[in-house]
């Protein structure tokens, strides 16, 4: 979270405290079209062992098979974060990707992405504590749309992790709740997730305003919301 010493710290951000999280690895980007791709053109819109109760009611009543704007050139390109994605299919993807590897992946909590994303030093941004807006694709940058993943190795995290600013807003699997951040109040449980909003964060290259990319900032969404405005993505996280 942010200290009161932060100008730009909005009310959810606090208070701020201290976590103690077991090791755990996080992708170094946002998942790419390239890898989603097997997902869709295999049976990952279309095994149910894939999906929760409430995502595949989602997915049958919208008979949906491939993320909301796959088809447009302008937002496929192959190292391209995968966007348009609902909360259900990044959860769906982990599940194939886990059955396809034998490995466990899933999306980071909120406070692991936040730990990967600033260190342990609480820095404001990834790259430090003044905003430069030259280390990440938002609305200043002038391009309009995703990039690339990586194209920003100078606004990589202290672990390394590239684009938590900025490219694309990116899902995690904890619910929406007030700080002090508690792993036992229910906010990582997704037992229900029809009834939950989750927790998104990073900015993205539509956002306008440097506080969307702090390391603390918040944005929540319900499940089922697939983006209107391209601009939310996921990245992948396990167990070491």
């Amino acid at each position: 979270g942010s200290s009161k010493a932060d100008p730009l710290a909005e009310e959810d951000e606090q208070p701020q405290h201290m976590l103690e999280l077991p090791t755990y690895w996080i992708g170094k980007t946002e998942v790419t079209n390239v890898q989603f791709r097997p997902f869709v053109e295999g049976d990952g819109y279309t095994n149910r062992a894939y999906w929760d109760d409430a995502g595949w009611q989602w997915l049958n009543s919208l008979e949906r098979d491939r993320p909301g704007c796959w088809d447009d050139r302008q937002w496929n390109g192959d190292n391209l974060p995968v966007v348009c994605v609902s909360w259900y299919e990044t959860m769906a993807y982990c599940r194939w990707l886990s059955a396809q590897t034998g490995q466990e992946f899933r999306l980071p909590t909120e406070a692991e992405w936040e730990k990967a994303a600033r260190g342990n030093d609480g820095q404001i941004f990834p790259w430090g504590d003044t905003w430069d807006v030259q280390l990440t694709n938002g609305a200043e940058s002038g391009i309009g749309q995703t990039t690339m993943v990586g194209q920003y190795p100078g606004g990589a995290s202290p672990y390394g992790a590239l684009d938590m600013a900025g490219n694309a807003w990116e899902w995690t699997s904890s619910a929406y709740k007030e700080y002090p951040y508690n792993s036992g109040d229910g906010r990582d449980d997704l037992r229900r997730p029809a009834e939950t909003t989750f927790v998104l964060r990073g900015g993205s290259w539509f956002d306008r305003n440097s506080f969307n990319f702090r390391t603390a900032d918040r944005l929540f969404l319900s499940p089922n919301y697939y983006d209107i405005h391209r601009n939310v993505g996921f990245r992948l996280a396990r167990n070491t």
